[in-house]
Protein backbone atom coordinates (compact mmCIF):
# COMPACT_ATOMS: atom_id res chain seq x y z
CA UNK A 1 0.00 0.00 0.00
CA UNK A 2 1.44 3.38 -0.97
CA UNK A 3 2.15 5.78 1.85
CA UNK A 4 0.20 8.55 0.11
CA UNK A 5 -3.12 6.71 0.28
CA UNK A 6 -5.07 8.12 3.23
CA UNK A 7 -8.76 7.57 2.62
CA UNK A 8 -11.22 5.08 1.31
CA UNK A 9 -14.35 5.44 -0.79
CA UNK A 10 -16.93 2.67 -0.46
CA UNK A 11 -19.79 2.44 -2.94
CA UNK A 12 -22.58 0.16 -1.79
CA UNK A 13 -25.98 -1.13 -2.83
CA UNK A 14 -29.20 -0.52 -0.96
CA UNK A 15 -32.56 -2.26 -0.78
CA UNK A 16 -35.80 -0.93 0.66
CA UNK A 17 -35.05 -0.84 4.37
CA UNK A 18 -34.55 1.43 7.36
CA UNK A 19 -31.83 2.07 9.92
CA UNK A 20 -31.75 4.14 13.12
CA UNK A 21 -31.06 7.82 12.54
CA UNK A 22 -28.39 7.58 15.26
CA UNK A 23 -26.23 4.90 13.66
CA UNK A 24 -22.78 6.33 14.50
CA UNK A 25 -22.03 3.87 17.29
CA UNK A 26 -23.10 0.88 15.18
CA UNK A 27 -20.89 2.05 12.32
CA UNK A 28 -17.94 2.53 14.69
CA UNK A 29 -18.53 -0.98 16.08
CA UNK A 30 -18.52 -2.31 12.52
CA UNK A 31 -15.08 -0.77 11.94
CA UNK A 32 -13.63 -2.38 15.08
CA UNK A 33 -15.25 -5.71 14.23
CA UNK A 34 -13.53 -5.69 10.85
CA UNK A 35 -10.18 -4.72 12.35
CA UNK A 36 -10.48 -7.59 14.81
CA UNK A 37 -11.20 -9.95 11.94
CA UNK A 38 -7.84 -9.06 10.38
CA UNK A 39 -5.65 -8.48 13.45
CA UNK A 40 -7.05 -8.80 16.96
CA UNK A 41 -3.90 -7.36 18.56
CA UNK A 42 -4.13 -4.15 16.53
CA UNK A 43 -7.85 -3.88 17.20
CA UNK A 44 -7.24 -4.26 20.94
CA UNK A 45 -4.46 -1.67 20.88
CA UNK A 46 -6.58 0.85 19.01
CA UNK A 47 -9.75 0.26 21.00
CA UNK A 48 -8.21 0.11 24.47
CA UNK A 49 -5.19 2.38 24.15
CA UNK A 50 -4.76 4.08 20.78
CA UNK A 51 -2.14 6.73 20.19
CA UNK A 52 -2.16 8.39 23.62
CA UNK A 53 -5.91 7.94 23.62
CA UNK A 54 -6.55 9.03 20.03
CA UNK A 55 -7.79 6.40 17.57
CA UNK A 56 -6.47 8.27 14.52
CA UNK A 57 -9.31 7.49 12.15
CA UNK A 58 -12.61 9.00 11.18
CA UNK A 59 -15.49 8.32 8.83
CA UNK A 60 -18.25 10.20 7.09
CA UNK A 61 -21.96 9.84 7.44
CA UNK A 62 -23.58 7.37 5.07
CA UNK A 63 -24.63 9.17 1.90
CA UNK A 64 -27.70 7.44 0.48
CA UNK A 65 -28.80 8.32 -3.04
CA UNK A 66 -32.47 8.01 -2.10
CA UNK A 67 -33.60 8.27 1.53
CA UNK A 68 -35.85 10.17 3.91
CA UNK A 69 -35.92 10.76 7.66
CA UNK A 70 -39.03 9.57 9.49
CA UNK A 71 -39.09 10.08 13.25
CA UNK A 72 -36.05 8.22 14.61
CA UNK A 73 -35.33 6.23 11.43
CA UNK A 74 -33.83 6.71 8.00
CA UNK A 75 -35.95 5.16 5.25
CA UNK A 76 -33.83 3.91 2.35
CA UNK A 77 -34.72 2.87 -1.20
CA UNK A 78 -32.80 0.84 -3.83
CA UNK A 79 -30.51 3.54 -5.23
CA UNK A 80 -27.13 2.88 -3.61
CA UNK A 81 -24.88 5.04 -1.50
CA UNK A 82 -21.34 6.09 -0.58
CA UNK A 83 -19.21 6.08 2.56
CA UNK A 84 -15.74 7.50 3.28
CA UNK A 85 -13.13 6.42 5.82
CA UNK A 86 -9.83 8.18 6.54
CA UNK A 87 -6.76 7.52 8.69
CA UNK A 88 -3.14 8.54 9.14
CA UNK A 89 -2.29 4.97 10.22
CA UNK A 90 -1.15 2.66 7.44
CA UNK A 91 -1.91 -0.37 9.60
CA UNK A 92 -5.48 0.77 10.05
CA UNK A 93 -5.89 1.28 6.31
CA UNK A 94 -4.34 -2.07 5.42
CA UNK A 95 -6.41 -4.11 7.87
CA UNK A 96 -9.72 -2.36 7.30
CA UNK A 97 -9.46 -2.22 3.53
CA UNK A 98 -8.50 -5.86 3.18
CA UNK A 99 -11.39 -6.88 5.44
CA UNK A 100 -13.82 -5.18 3.07
CA UNK A 101 -12.41 -7.18 0.19
CA UNK A 102 -12.84 -10.44 2.07
CA UNK A 103 -16.36 -9.63 3.30
CA UNK A 104 -17.79 -6.99 0.93
CA UNK A 105 -20.66 -5.63 2.97
CA UNK A 106 -21.47 -2.95 5.53
CA UNK A 107 -23.54 -4.05 8.51
CA UNK A 108 -25.68 -1.82 10.73
CA UNK A 109 -27.89 -3.46 13.32
CA UNK A 110 -28.76 -6.43 11.12
CA UNK A 111 -29.13 -4.41 7.92
CA UNK A 112 -26.68 -5.40 5.18
CA UNK A 113 -25.43 -3.07 2.44
CA UNK A 114 -23.51 -5.09 -0.19
CA UNK A 115 -20.35 -3.33 -1.34
CA UNK A 116 -20.01 -2.72 -5.07
CA UNK A 117 -16.64 -1.01 -5.17
CA UNK A 118 -13.83 0.07 -2.86
CA UNK A 119 -11.31 2.69 -3.94
CA UNK A 120 -8.21 4.02 -2.23
CA UNK A 121 -7.96 7.77 -2.69
CA UNK A 122 -4.60 9.51 -2.95
CA UNK A 123 -3.39 12.25 -0.67
CA UNK A 124 -4.34 15.74 -1.77
CA UNK A 125 -1.97 18.69 -2.02
CA UNK A 126 -1.88 20.62 1.25
CA UNK A 127 -1.40 24.38 1.28
CA UNK A 128 -1.28 27.04 3.99
CA UNK A 129 -4.82 28.07 3.10
CA UNK A 130 -7.52 25.52 2.38
CA UNK A 131 -11.29 25.41 2.14
CA UNK A 132 -13.11 22.51 3.78
CA UNK A 133 -16.63 21.10 3.72
CA UNK A 134 -17.96 18.81 6.42
CA UNK A 135 -18.71 15.15 5.68
CA UNK A 136 -19.77 14.64 9.29
CA UNK A 137 -20.52 17.05 12.16
CA UNK A 138 -17.67 18.93 13.85
CA UNK A 139 -17.61 18.55 17.64
CA UNK A 140 -15.73 21.03 19.86
CA UNK A 141 -16.28 21.24 23.62
CA UNK A 142 -14.85 22.27 26.96
CA UNK A 143 -15.47 20.70 30.40
CA UNK A 144 -17.70 22.68 32.74
CA UNK A 145 -18.08 22.01 36.47
CA UNK A 146 -21.70 22.05 37.62
CA UNK A 147 -22.41 21.05 41.19
CA UNK A 148 -19.18 19.02 41.40
CA UNK A 149 -19.98 17.19 38.14
CA UNK A 150 -18.22 17.70 34.82
CA UNK A 151 -20.32 18.39 31.74
CA UNK A 152 -19.47 19.17 28.14
CA UNK A 153 -20.16 22.69 26.96
CA UNK A 154 -20.31 22.48 23.17
CA UNK A 155 -18.74 25.28 21.17
CA UNK A 156 -19.75 26.58 17.76
CA UNK A 157 -18.50 29.12 15.20
CA UNK A 158 -18.38 32.55 16.78
CA UNK A 159 -17.87 31.25 20.33
CA UNK A 160 -14.87 32.84 22.02
CA UNK A 161 -12.90 29.65 22.69
CA UNK A 162 -13.91 27.74 19.55
CA UNK A 163 -10.69 28.24 17.57
CA UNK A 164 -8.39 27.87 20.58
CA UNK A 165 -9.90 24.54 21.61
CA UNK A 166 -9.87 23.27 18.02
CA UNK A 167 -6.16 24.11 17.72
CA UNK A 168 -5.30 22.43 21.01
CA UNK A 169 -7.01 19.25 19.86
CA UNK A 170 -5.13 19.21 16.53
CA UNK A 171 -1.79 19.74 18.25
CA UNK A 172 -2.45 16.89 20.69
CA UNK A 173 -3.34 14.51 17.85
CA UNK A 174 -0.24 15.45 15.84
CA UNK A 175 2.07 15.02 18.82
CA UNK A 176 0.39 11.74 19.84
CA UNK A 177 0.89 10.13 16.45
CA UNK A 178 4.28 11.52 15.41
CA UNK A 179 5.83 11.66 18.88
CA UNK A 180 7.24 15.14 18.43
CA UNK A 181 6.30 18.60 19.68
CA UNK A 182 4.83 21.10 17.28
CA UNK A 183 4.75 24.87 17.63
CA UNK A 184 2.05 25.87 15.19
CA UNK A 185 -1.56 26.89 14.84
CA UNK A 186 -4.33 27.45 12.33
CA UNK A 187 -7.07 30.05 12.06
CA UNK A 188 -10.64 29.21 11.11
CA UNK A 189 -12.89 31.40 8.99
CA UNK A 190 -16.42 29.95 8.87
CA UNK A 191 -18.53 30.61 5.77
CA UNK A 192 -20.83 33.10 7.46
CA UNK A 193 -22.97 33.53 4.34
CA UNK A 194 -23.69 29.79 4.36
CA UNK A 195 -24.46 29.92 8.08
CA UNK A 196 -26.84 32.87 7.63
CA UNK A 197 -28.71 31.05 4.85
CA UNK A 198 -29.26 27.96 6.99
CA UNK A 199 -31.89 27.90 9.69
CA UNK A 200 -29.67 25.53 11.70
CA UNK A 201 -26.11 24.23 11.37
CA UNK A 202 -26.09 22.12 14.54
CA UNK A 203 -26.83 18.42 14.72
CA UNK A 204 -27.60 16.45 17.88
CA UNK A 205 -26.48 12.82 17.79
CA UNK A 206 -27.40 10.20 20.39
CA UNK A 207 -24.56 7.78 21.14
CA UNK A 208 -25.93 5.11 23.47
CA UNK A 209 -27.90 7.69 25.45
CA UNK A 210 -25.17 10.34 25.41
CA UNK A 211 -26.17 13.45 23.47
CA UNK A 212 -23.35 14.89 21.35
CA UNK A 213 -23.84 18.22 19.59
CA UNK A 214 -21.86 19.12 16.49
CA UNK A 215 -22.10 21.58 13.64
CA UNK A 216 -21.90 21.36 9.86
CA UNK A 217 -20.58 24.32 7.85
CA UNK A 218 -17.89 25.13 5.26
CA UNK A 219 -14.78 26.93 6.47
CA UNK A 220 -11.42 28.25 5.38
CA UNK A 221 -8.41 27.19 7.42
CA UNK A 222 -5.05 28.96 7.32
CA UNK A 223 -1.79 28.13 9.02
CA UNK A 224 0.52 25.23 9.78
CA UNK A 225 0.24 22.64 7.00
CA UNK A 226 1.01 19.82 9.45
CA UNK A 227 -2.09 20.65 11.48
CA UNK A 228 -4.27 21.04 8.40
CA UNK A 229 -3.04 17.64 7.21
CA UNK A 230 -3.71 15.79 10.49
CA UNK A 231 -7.18 17.36 10.61
CA UNK A 232 -7.91 16.17 7.09
CA UNK A 233 -6.57 12.67 7.76
CA UNK A 234 -8.11 11.86 11.15
CA UNK A 235 -10.78 14.54 11.56
CA UNK A 236 -11.10 18.00 13.05
CA UNK A 237 -12.41 18.36 16.59
CA UNK A 238 -13.43 15.54 18.93
CA UNK A 239 -15.05 12.10 18.72
CA UNK A 240 -13.49 11.39 15.32
CA UNK A 241 -13.62 7.59 15.67
CA UNK A 242 -17.38 7.84 16.24
CA UNK A 243 -17.80 9.50 12.86
CA UNK A 244 -17.33 13.20 13.63
CA UNK A 245 -15.15 15.90 12.09
CA UNK A 246 -14.45 14.43 8.64
CA UNK A 247 -13.95 16.99 5.89
CA UNK A 248 -13.35 17.23 2.18
CA UNK A 249 -11.78 20.11 0.28
CA UNK A 250 -13.31 22.36 -2.33
CA UNK A 251 -11.31 20.56 -5.00
CA UNK A 252 -11.85 17.06 -3.69
CA UNK A 253 -13.32 14.83 -6.35
CA UNK A 254 -13.80 11.49 -4.72
CA UNK A 255 -13.54 9.67 -8.02
CA UNK A 256 -10.37 11.64 -8.70
CA UNK A 257 -7.60 10.59 -11.05
CA UNK A 258 -5.02 8.56 -9.26
CA UNK A 259 -7.49 6.67 -7.10
CA UNK A 260 -6.71 3.00 -6.83
CA UNK A 261 -9.61 0.61 -7.28
CA UNK A 262 -9.17 -1.97 -4.56
CA UNK A 263 -12.27 -4.07 -5.16
CA UNK A 264 -15.11 -4.14 -7.64
CA UNK A 265 -17.98 -6.61 -7.57
CA UNK A 266 -18.86 -8.46 -10.75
Amino acid sequence: MGVNIIRLEVIFKTATCSIPINYHYQLCSFVYKRLKHKDSDFESFLHEQGFKGFKMFTFSQLFFNKSAVRDSSILIWPAGGRWYVSSVSEDFLMYFFSSLIEIPQIEIQGTIFPIEQVSLLPEIEFKEEMEFFMLSPLVVSIPVDRNAKLYHKYLFPGDEQFEKVLNKNLIKKYEAFYGEKIDGSISIEPDWEYIKRRSKITKLVDINGIKIKGSIFPFKARGDIRLLKIGYEVGFGERNSLGFGMVKTLRDEFSQKGSKELFKAD
